[in-house]
């Protein structure tokens, strides 16, 4: 009965064998010193491709970025000729932002000035400088100029200014022939009145130089 107990007892007794936990460090039968040491090398070869892909994106950015050429606006028929009529008058200048304003209104601000002040060489003055009013334009303001005439600040303000108002007559008062923008010297309702003798001059001149940019 004993020998029984005995073999009974030694058979509880029996130790069973652990599983060995397969985990990140251990990399499954690897011993786990090895494994931490596989584990560096992993994260050393990471960080330095990591490293070195930063580097090309890096150098990558600091590449010069060839210039795109840059691209002009091809001038308008109208454009050059206006450029060539006016070239060597004070109105010269002002023919960048003739150019600018819409084509019926740019051959009135050319016609124009040349009849008020042959393009600018008779012109108001301002405690002797130039007002830039080559069109003999009258409208109450902080400068005025000799004979009444308004000054302006710049060529540009000028003629933005009377292409202003130039645009007001042919846009609103339907005004798109020389005859009837004689309004421009005699004032409304000049239009169905006889013409003077200067007023039938001034539609003759201001016709003329029209219809050369208009053909």
């Amino acid at each position: 009965m004993k020998k029984q107990r005995n073999k009974k007892r030694t058979k509880k007794s029996t130790i069973k064998p652990k599983k060995i936990g397969i985990g990140f460090l251990t990399l499954g039968n690897i011993n786990p010193q090895h494994g931490r040491i596989l584990t560096l090398i992993v994260c050393i070869i990471f960080v330095t491709t990591a490293m070195t892909m930063r580097q090309a994106v890096e150098k990558h950015d600091l590449l010069p970025v060839a210039a795109k050429p840059f691209q002009t606006a091809k001038p308008t028929a109208l454009a050059s000729q206006i450029k060539t009529m006016v070239q060597g008058y004070p109105i010269e200048q002002m023919t960048p932002y003739i150019v600018k304003q819409d084509p019926k209104t740019a051959m009135f601000l050319v016609a124009i000035a040349k009849k008020e002040s042959a393009w600018g060489k008779r012109h108001p003055v301002l405690n002797g400088e130039d007002c830039y009013n080559y069109w003999g334009f009258r409208l109450k303001s902080e400068k005025m100029g000799s004979g009444g005439h308004t000054c302006f600040d710049s060529p540009e303000q000028a003629v933005n200014t009377i292409a202003q108002r130039i645009d007001e007559l042919v846009k609103e008062e339907k005004i798109d022939t020389p005859k009837e923008m004689v309004v421009w010297k005699c004032g409304y309702g000049c239009q169905d009145r006889k013409k003077d003798a200067s007023e039938i001059k001034w539609i003759k001149d201001v016709d003329y130089y029209y219809n050369e940019l208009l053909n």
